[in-house]
């Protein structure tokens, strides 16, 4: 597809500049051989023509005559030289103007096959266990567990809906959200508190270090809650028992910094350019939780929003630490 339009549009850019061009010329042409014949017409008026011999005359003539035959060759070769520089620049700049275009195109093309992909597999395997369960009277229990699997995969559809919904909605209102002023420290407290079971009971410490003054930034409530809540909730995730999270706030003159350190496994060289893409999940070998890695997408994407930047530092079996910059409020 992109390659017609490559060809169409190198063809009309080419047809325009060498029309406009080869007009030009032609303009050009006329207008310095009807100037050459004015002015002597107007020089032999002005001078009377008993001045001018014939000699004279035929000396300006020919000298008209060479001016205009260089003219013309000059325009003729710039025009044939013309021909075969403007189909490459014609091309170049095609490419340039499409390039934008087909990376936007090949995103969405590998975004619906992911989705394509995440919804299949949940769809699968609900299917395959209802139809096994039908074949033949099964237990109460055995008609307990297949609902409760049911019910697992039917939560991770709904989540994965959610979070789809989430980053369509972020594309859309990136000139429409409404920034205010946000305690970020009691943000960070009350995400903490609402995960402190499940930390308790994989046995890791959540240490809070904030600064003695309450840390404050500009931005959309909900939207920060979400982005510290996914950072904290992956420490746990990725983290040991017996292991650790340390969340740190620091404020700059202009912005504020909230880090985020675990004890996990940490994350591959080759896996951090690529942590922050939508349906990216590192090597399943060494992740074993369950999640469509649209999570730290999410959390760039909320980043993103506020004009603040995010950063990561891991080393594999040392663990994680994700930096937050975002501007004060």
């Amino acid at each position: 597809m992109f390659r017609k339009a490559n060809i169409k549009l190198t063809l009309l850019y080419s047809t325009l500049f060498l029309v406009s061009f080869w007009l030009f010329s032609a303009g050009l042409y006329i207008w310095m051989e009807n100037s050459f014949g004015e002015n002597y017409v107007i020089e032999v008026e002005q001078q009377g023509e008993s001045e001018f011999d014939e000699e004279e005359i035929n000396i300006v003539d020919i000298a008209s005559a060479l001016a205009m035959d260089r003219l013309r060759n000059t325009l003729l070769v710039l025009n044939g030289v013309l021909i075969l520089v403007v189909p490459c620049l014609a091309w170049l700049m095609t490419r340039r103007t499409l390039a934008p275009v087909q990376r936007i195109h090949e995103q969405q093309k590998q975004f619906v096959s992911d989705v394509a992909h995440e919804l299949r597999t949940p769809l699968s395997i609900m299917s395959g266990e209802l139809e096994v369960e039908l074949r033949k009277e099964r237990t109460p229990a055995e008609y307990q567990q297949v609902l409760t699997s049911s019910k697992q995969e039917t939560d991770r559809l709904i989540e994965l809906a959610e979070n789809l919904l989430f980053l369509a909605r972020a594309d859309q209102e990136r000139q429409t959200i409404e920034f205010e002023k946000v305690d970020v420290t009691d943000l960070i407290g009350n995400i903490i508190a609402s995960l402190q079971d499940e930390s308790i009971k994989k046995g890791i410490a959540i240490y809070l270090k904030p600064e003695e003054e309450p840390t404050f930034v500009r931005g959309q409530p909900v939207m920060l809650g979400r982005l510290f809540f996914n950072l904290i909730h992956n420490a746990i995730r990725y983290t040991p028992s017996q292991g650790g999270v340390w969340i740190f706030l620091e404020t700059g003159k202009r912005y504020a910094e909230v880090k985020i350190r675990d004890t996990g496994a940490g994350i591959a060289p080759e896996d951090k350019e690529r942590i922050f893409n939508r349906f990216y999940r590192v090597d399943s070998s060494r992740s074993k939780t369950k999640g469509y890695g649209l999570g730290l997408a999410i959390c760039k994407s909320i980043v993103d929003l506020h004009h603040g930047r995010i950063i990561v530092r891991s080393s594999l079996g040392q663990g994680s630490t994700f930096t937050v910059i975002l501007p004060h409020s």
